[in-house]
């Protein structure tokens, strides 16, 4: 019993994880952009963010991937089917 809890309380606390890009010197500024990326059967398929690409061209800029317990959450609840990522974008 103590096995199963310990498997249960383990999935649970990683439920959040993050990484952080910094290209250039990092975010100037404190403008922030959110999105969401979507990924198909456990990211064999994803889809491109096409407002991304105008942020690449600039110098300076900090890139934020993480999923967040929701991720996580309707990652689960599908199957892996659907699976959401957010990206956080400061320039």
């Amino acid at each position: 019993m103590k096995s199963i809890f310990y498997s249960l309380l383990i999935l649970m606390l990683t439920s959040c994880y993050t990484t952080k890009i910094i290209v250039g010197e990092g975010a100037q500024g404190n403008n922030t952009i959110n999105f969401k990326q979507t990924h198909l059967i456990n990211g064999l398929f994803s889809f491109d963010i096409p407002e991304m690409k105008k942020i690449i061209d600039k110098e300076n800029y900090t890139i934020i991937t993480k999923h967040s317990f929701i991720d996580l959450a309707l990652n689960s609840f599908t199957f892996g089917i659907y699976s959401p990522t957010t990206i956080i974008i400061k320039h």
